[in-house]
């Protein structure tokens, strides 16, 4: 039933799209309003909503827009529709600009369009909406929900969850709380545990945690977001005292109950197909293209050391799952016998005379496409630490396991701003630029930082 929602929604924009570029066509070219202005085939019009059709639903997937939307309120959904409507209409008319500079669409048109289009897509997303809730209500649409806590938020919640069916909530049952409940309001069984999620998700199809334990217990919602990640669902707090760090959370509301929202990835489906599909193409591009460079490195390293051109070494990535990255080796062979996992120096004299060119290069990390193109890491993305560093680093940063909440990457925002980790002590800084990635995801950012590393390599201004 969600796939059908989907679909349907789609097909309801579809119709929106090309009634509106009908509209606005008749308009311009049949009323006469616009004196002057040549008659188009009828035809012709028809094939230009058609294509319109499949430009705006590559628009709108790519901001989002096709995913279940009963819980968005008026003026979520207005939001959700102006803002693609805009960006479409800007790369509209810089490709109009490009084809035909002299070409001119007309203000008058070009204003009906955005307006209707604005308006009849909003009016079928509405549609949508209100099906969607129908058929919630009825339950044949449904979410599967835990709620964490057994006190008298979770009381709370689960009788307004009752008596709005049409928010589709489908309550599993409850799991206990990390702290015990003096005084239980629900006299339910729990599930389980905490400890016990990444099971409940799987065995009763759990979509999304509610959490109503006291949300000053930062240390416990933390240890929620990791399990929740590593079973794909989404993690929503009852507001209390709860610290909200800027850009940590996200708020929202489902109908009239205000939730906080743990948003361990802000990419829709579609970007994230996207951003997946771009890493296996560029992948592939550094790999066949700079072959020969490849070749010419791996001389290099054979002939200035001792030793296997390639280094593999165990790394923590999504999740938590251990796994062994690729690199080129930029020190002697058996660089940690006797010294076990440390960070490298400035000066390290482990570190050969090419792997002094090729760390500062940032070419070592080339291999990591192997990685990618296994799917387990990306070309963008905070870069994955040890799994013996992480423990220790988990002593100093309770909420650093945040940080495995999305794939590791070959290069990052910290890595284009900041140089190697030589100490705990730069970790720190890492971590800050590695949450602001995480909290501000786009293709755009993506794109930024690949920029930059291209300057990083190019112009030798990496790390020592």
């Amino acid at each position: 039933m969600k796939k059908f929602s989907i679909f349907l929604g789609m097909l309801l924009d579809a119709i929106a799209v090309f009634l509106a570029l009908y509209l606005s066509a008749v308009v311009k070219f049949s009323l006469g309003i616009f004196p002057g202005t040549s008659p188009i085939s009828t035809h012709i019009i028809i094939y230009g909503c058609f294509a319109s059709i499949a430009y705006w639903w590559t628009i709108f997937a790519l901001t989002g827009a096709y995913r279940l939307h009963w819980d968005r309120s008026w003026a979520d959904e207005i939001r959700m529709v102006f803002k693609p409507v805009v960006a479409g209409f800007v790369i509209l008319s810089l490709f109009s600009f490009l084809a035909t500079p002299q070409a001119s669409i007309g203000r008058w048109i070009f204003f009906v369009y955005f307006s209707l289009l604005n308006l009849f897509v909003y009016a079928a997303r509405s549609f949508s909406r209100l099906l969607e809730r129908r058929l919630a209500k009825k339950s044949l649409l449904q979410r599967n929900v835990l709620i964490i806590g057994l006190g008298k938020s979770a009381k709370e919640l689960v009788d307004y969850l009752a008596i709005n069916p049409s928010l589709g909530y489908n309550v599993i049952g409850f799991v206990n709380p990390p702290h015990p409940v003096d005084n239980p309001a629900i006299t339910e069984p729990p599930k389980g545990e905490i400890n016990d999620i990444s099971t409940l998700a799987e065995k009763h199809g759990i979509t999304d945690l509610l959490v109503t334990i006291a949300s000053n217990f930062h240390d416990d919602i933390l240890s929620l977001l990791l399990p929740a990640v590593q079973s794909g669902i989404r993690v929503k707090l009852v507001p209390d005292l709860f610290d909200v760090v800027a850009g940590h959370v996200h708020n929202t509301q489902i109908l009239g109950q205000p939730l906080m929202e743990l948003v361990p990835d802000r990419l829709s489906f579609w970007e994230k197909l996207v951003k997946t599909t771009g890493d296996y193409v560029v992948s592939l591009l550094v790999i066949i293209l700079g072959l020969p460079l490849w070749i010419i490195v791996s001389l290099l390293i054979v002939i200035d050391s001792r030793g296997s051109v390639f280094y593999r070494q165990k790394r923590t990535g999504k999740g938590g799952k251990v796994y062994r990255i690729f690199k080129f080796r930029s020190m002697v062979t058996n660089a940690e016998k006797t010294t076990g996992a440390v960070w490298a120096g400035k000066d390290d004299a482990r570190i050969t005379k090419i792997g002094r060119l090729l760390r500062k290069t940032r070419i070592d990390e080339v291999p990591q496409f192997l990685n990618v193109l296994s799917g387990e890491m990306a070309v963008v993305g905070p870069r994955p630490e040890r799994p013996e560093i992480i423990q220790e680093l988990r002593t100093i940063y309770p909420f650093y396991d945040k940080r495995l909440t999305v794939k590791p990457g070959i290069t990052g925002w910290a890595q284009v701003n900041l140089e190697y980790d030589t100490s705990i002590e730069d970790v720190s800084r890492k971590l800050t630029h590695d949450f602001q990635y995480i909290e501000n995801q786009s293709l755009f950012l993506d794109l930024e930082i690949l920029a930059r590393t291209v300057l990083v390599v190019l112009t030798a201004k990496g790390a020592h």
